[in-house]
């Protein structure tokens, strides 16, 4: 009698059905996920680990679970189970306030609605936990980046702080490097090791940031770094502490304007430093970040019209025979009035704050396709951003141009145009895009993913969309060579793009003994100043 009224009921069934399929694993936590990642159900501890009911999780991200330093390996695990219905446990760590250490195993249960069942527990004696790392310990501005993003990106809460300590080289020349390690020790714990579940991050030299889900105060950041810059050797040396604050969220911002104009603050601050993020942020924080960047819009405008900007074109080659496959397109700003960016970088990030990403991605497009008129032979990748790639315009736009485009064919039939994918926002329209990547293959015009691993838009667009090759972000190539853990990850994402039928590029190849690692790790293509640096478009093989 009680089964037939549970299978009466939908709502209670479902209930029936979650129980039973999270019944005897031995976990702590248990969350039931869209395929995207969203989670729809939460049960366990949550409030031990992480000082809030299961219930206040559900409409958030499950990579919000995850320390930042795993989210990579997180990554990985949730598309090799959407792809493969299953994963083996692997060890991450909760975003508590200890890092705990926990197994994290994954299902995909397809039918009736296709979702994800994951259960966090103990690790095994079998599984050994890692080394926890010194949870005060300064990330790079990277990863940094990328984790404030990410919370971003899932309409999180919080405080960005940035601490600028001005007259840092000098003050860094009078000590040895083992004094500035320890200085920079200690900052970390200042900034993130007093506040539970806090990240902290050196973005340039000098220049500290803290990504907290609680109030920060800049003013008060700014004065626990310089009480520690009095206690060494060379503090006098310092030019003075400044700090400021930012709200992650408010003044009615979406999540993808709050992530465009955190990346700008961002590159803002390690270039000019705290006053200047500060003249573009106002008291609005990142709202005022927006409205500033985009007084100095028209002089970006024009600089992409009068294509004040030329292309580098770097090659990437076959990792065994070295023959040139084909060259990516890099984009080389020249110095504009009105347009204060001066790196390649800062460049595309200012353009993607003021809304100009598809006017520069159609211009480095079209003087790509200029390029391909004079060398008929060559081959040539060039970035769309996933910004782009959510406007139906755009898409329509690029379409038509590399279809009607006379010349494009290659000796073997395909088109001597490759289009890379990069990660500049989450693309809410997937089937719009799917559509135009089929169309785009459809001409034979290949469809790359750029900077694979290094967020968690390329592993949706992995499963997503079919490509040709997947480009494994370079951290990992670095990385790789001295960490086994790393090496783990390169080879999990070249089973993940060779699952799907595609061709695997590693970037930021410096070295013959990172080419050869990446050889055995089965990756078939390399790019990276091993193999030449960006410059003048030449033939490939």
């Amino acid at each position: 009698m009680l089964e037939l009224a549970l299978e009466a009921d939908p709502a209670t069934a479902a209930q029936r059905e979650r129980w039973v399929a999270f019944a005897f694993t031995g976990a702590d936590l248990l969350v039931e996920a869209t395929a995207d990642g969203v989670i729809r159900f939460a049960a366990g501890p949550f409030r031990l680990r992480f000082g809030a009911d299961p219930e206040s999780f559900v409409g958030q991200r499950v990579a919000s679970l995850i320390a930042a330093p795993d989210q990579s390996t997180f990554g990985i695990t949730l598309s090799m189970a959407a792809l493969h219905g299953r994963t083996s446990p692997v060890v991450l760590r909760l975003n508590d306030a200890v890092r705990t250490p926990c197994a994290m195993a994954a299902m995909l249960v397809p039918a009736p609605r296709r979702r994800l069942c994951l259960t966090f527990g103990p690790v095994p004696t079998e599984l050994p936990p890692r080394p926890k790392p010194e949870p005060a310990k300064l990330g790079g501005p990277a990863p940094f980046g990328r984790e404030a993003e990410e919370w971003l990106r899932g309409g999180a809460t919080g405080s960005l702080g940035l601490v600028e300590v001005r007259g840092w080289a000098a003050a860094m020349d009078k000590m040895s490097e083992h004094e500035v390690n320890g200085l920079r020790a200690r900052i970390g714990s200042v900034l993130a090791g007093s506040r539970p579940g806090s990240l902290a991050g050196e973005l340039a030299e000098g220049r500290f940031g803290v990504l907290s889900a609680h109030p920060l105060d800049g003013a008060a950041l700014a004065r626990e770094v310089a009480a520690l810059l009095r206690d060494i050797p060379a503090g006098e040396a310092g030019g003075g502490v400044a700090g400021l604050d930012m709200a992650l969220s408010g003044h009615g911002l979406t999540p993808f304007q709050a992530v465009r104009a955190a990346r700008y603050a961002l590159g803002r601050f390690a270039r000019d430093g705290a006053g200047a993020v500060l003249a573009d942020s106002g008291e609005r924080g990142l709202a005022g970040v927006i409205t500033s960047a985009q007084t100095r819009a028209r002089g970006l405008r024009l600089a992409i019209r009068d294509r004040q900007f030329s292309l580098g074109f770097q090659p990437v080659v076959g990792l065994t025979d070295r023959a040139v496959h084909h060259h990516e397109a890099l984009l080389r700003p020249g110095r504009s009035p009105g347009a204060p960016e001066h790196t390649p970088q800062e460049f595309v990030t200012f353009a993607e704050a003021v809304g100009l990403s598809e006017e520069l991605d159609f211009a480095v497009l079209e003087e790509s396709l200029i390029a391909l008129r004079r060398r008929p032979e060559a081959t040539v990748a060039v970035n769309v951003s996933g910004l782009s790639m959510q406007s139906p315009a755009f898409r329509t736009r690029m379409l038509e141009r590399i279809i009607f485009e006379p010349g494009l064919t290659g000796l073997n039939g395909g088109r001597r145009l490759i289009i890379e994918l990069t990660e500049t926002a989450e693309i809410e329209d997937v089937a719009g895009a799917a559509a135009t990547i089929s169309k785009l293959r459809a001409a034979r015009v290949p469809v790359c993913i750029d900077d694979f691993g290094a967020g968690h838009a390329a592993f949706r667009y992995l499963r997503d969309f079919a490509v040709d090759y997947v480009k494994i972000d370079g951290s990992y190539v670095q990385g790789a060579m001295h960490n086994a853990q790393e090496r783990s990850f390169v080879a999990s994402m070249v089973q993940l793009a060779r699952s799907v039928g595609a061709r695997v590029v590693g970037e930021m190849i410096e070295t013959e003994e990172q080419a050869k690692l990446m050889s055995e790790l089965q990756v078939e293509y390399g790019q990276g100043w091993l193999f030449g640096r960006p410059g003048k478009l030449t033939a490939t093989a």
